[in-house]
């Protein structure tokens, strides 16, 4: 059986050490905030944000490539500080201007 070492507390920037009542007081401010209306909760959001204008998932596509390609579409989105993601997407937008 393994023994844990124990953890080094937390303090925070006030000095205060966060020990299990600390937060238990910390929680229990919280929710009567927001409870009784003077608080709000809020997650930050993952990822980017939806390309569809509303929260909501913007349409995925996918597809293979070389590693050669995949080199140089690299290079390129680092040189122009953007992602491959960005890269392709501009490219496939340009694609379908012309072709439509």
């Amino acid at each position: 059986m393994t023994t844990r070492k124990p953890k080094a507390p937390v303090t925070l920037k006030d000095g205060t050490v966060l020990d299990d009542e600390t937060v238990d007081r910390i929680v229990a401010e919280v929710d009567d905030a927001v409870l009784s209306g003077r608080g709000t909760v809020s997650y930050p959001r993952r990822g980017r944000p939806s390309l569809t204008g509303r929260a909501a998932s913007s349409p995925h596509v996918g597809f293979r490539v070389s590693p050669e390609l995949r080199d140089e579409a690299e290079a390129i989105a680092r040189a122009r500080g953007v992602t491959v993601s960005a890269l392709a997407r501009e490219a496939l937008e340009e694609y379908v201007k012309k072709a439509g």
